[in-house]
């Protein structure tokens, strides 16, 4: 058998079926999607402002389709007194491992720098790193530290160049690397003799989605109905899943009333589901919806938060409102719509804010779903010192749907969920997300940094610029319709 990358080896110990499936049917994987790629892609330009921590270091440029010839590049810059090394290659025990950057610490052994686009250091990155140690070390160069160099979040940007220096975090997390390199000889060996036999039999469970999600989540849970699967029961164990399958259980329709070890949530769901109707809290819905006042501004952002920081006063990872559409709703059904995309080269948020102001007035209820809305007002005020009254003015109308609806009302088509791409189609079955062209907040966010980056031609900005409109304008347009039908549901 030939070696394990560490990132195989990474996918055989969260699944070992998923790591058979990688080698021998990788044509079962799903699609990488848009925002995968955009994380993959944003993760190789982390990690080649990474390197800059460390000057004057030579790169193994083979790629991944020629790892003897990167093992033969690695050893004759070694052999040649290279003291930095970027991606170089080690091949040991049934380990093969390109290395981010191999150091040298000057006493004859080196410093290994394992680099994540993330912000602290994770479980997963620790054995991540011991596969690595243990193929460098197995192919004869001493390893004084093993680190893990990750984005610092309280980095600010002062705009220009990034500062390595400032930027990033080095951890060294020696210990516990070593620590997890003596497990690896027998997970190598196991993985290997898997790799040799036939699929193995795995049971979904909570390693399809942790700490990745699965590239074969659909292959492995086709057997699943469409409609109704026991996984979509709301936060389910996998001792209960896994009892469940044994019963030959695998519809919500199907679970019995009585099944041990059901939370009271997902026994309302399989009621609910049973029944084929939904509930309502009629009484308590009118109550609720007593608290909105007239006209009612329904609000939703999208937003960016790129790793690497693109405007001057932000943090890696900060969330960033670019857009927002607003349906203002008069109490006889009347509808307005006011929206907002920035198009501009700098930074949104100054002039999003005070166009979202004149929008929504002084007056009037302002709905949103979940807390999403509310925590991006909360930066804004915060960002915008000047703005910030009027802002917060706008924080004291709010007026979360999500709540609302979740506590008194159940529908057999929402499984338990609370997400609006989930309770729309299920209240206001006329209206749907599918089919459009962006369709999710994940796309969103890419499309727009494509633009911003300027990475989208033309066409591909025009494009955006249509479908962001239109997806956002749903968002809040599904609001208007959810409110319609639960004022008829409660009879108000």
């Amino acid at each position: 058998m030939s070696s394990l990358s560490k990132s195989r080896f990474q996918k055989g110990l969260q699944c070992p079926k998923a790591l058979w499936l990688a080698v021998h049917r990788r044509d079962l994987a799903a699609p990488v999607t848009e925002s995968q790629q955009w994380i993959f892609d944003q993760g190789s330009e982390v990690g080649r402002l990474a390197q800059q921590l460390f000057p004057g270091g030579v790169e193994v440029t083979e790629d991944h389709r020629h790892p003897d010839e990167a093992l033969a590049t690695t050893r004759r810059l070694l052999a040649e007194g290279a003291t930095a090394l970027y991606e170089p290659a080690f091949s040991y025990g049934g380990a093969f491992a390109r290395v981010d950057i191999l150091a040298a610490a000057g006493d004859g052994r080196w410093d290994l720098y394992e680099v994540k686009s993330s912000g602290s250091v994770k479980d997963v990155h620790i054995t991540d790193a011991a596969v690595q140690a243990y193929a460098v070390e197995g192919s004869g160069l001493p390893l004084r530290t093993i680190n893990i160099v990750h984005i610092d979040t309280s980095y600010v940007y002062d705009g220009g160049g990034y500062d390595p220096g400032a930027l990033f975090t080095i951890a060294d997390v020696t210990d516990r690397a070593r620590a997890a390199m003596a497990s690896v000889p027998g997970d190598l060996a196991r993985l290997g003799a898997m790799l040799e036999g036939p699929e193995p039999q795995v049971r979904i469970g909570s390693q399809c989605s942790s700490p990745y999600t699965c590239d074969f989540v659909g292959y492995c849970h086709a057997f699943l109905p469409v409609e109704y699967p026991v996984t979509a029961l709301p936060r389910i164990s996998d001792p209960v899943l896994h009892a469940l399958l044994d019963a030959g259980v695998t519809s919500i329709r199907d679970v019995p009333d009585s099944f041990p070890g059901l939370t009271t949530a997902q026994r309302e769901v399989v009621a609910v589901v049973k029944t084929g109707q939904p509930y309502v809290d009629a009484a308590g819905l009118a109550r609720d919806l007593a608290r909105l006042r007239w006209p009612v501004h329904h609000l939703d952002f999208e937003t960016v938060n790129p790793a690497l920081p693109l405007w001057q006063g932000t943090r890696p990872y900060q969330q960033i409102p670019f857009q927002y559409s607003i349906h203002t709703h008069h109490e006889g059904g009347d509808v307005e719509h006011s929206e907002y995309l920035h198009a501009g080269p700098g930074d949104p948020r100054r002039e999003l804010a005070e166009h979202l102001l004149a929008d929504v007035g002084e007056t009037g209820s302002v709905t949103h779903y979940t807390r999403y809305e509310r925590t991006q007002l909360e930066a804004l005020a915060t960002a915008l010192p000047g703005l910030a009254p009027a802002i917060r003015r706008v924080i004291e109308r709010l007026v979360d749907l999500a709540p609302l609806i979740s506590a008194n009302t159940r529908h057999p088509a929402t499984v338990g969920r609370t997400s609006i791409k989930q309770v729309l189609p299920a209240w206001c079955p006329t209206l749907s997300y599918a089919d459009m062209p962006i369709a999710d907040g994940q796309t969103a966010s890419v499309r727009y940094l494509r633009i911003v980056t300027g990475r989208a031609d033309a066409h591909e900005v025009a494009a955006t610029v249509r479908d962001l409109t239109e997806y956002c304008g749903l968002d809040t347009y599904a609001m208007v319709c959810l409110l319609e039908e639960m004022r008829r549901q409660a009879g108000v």
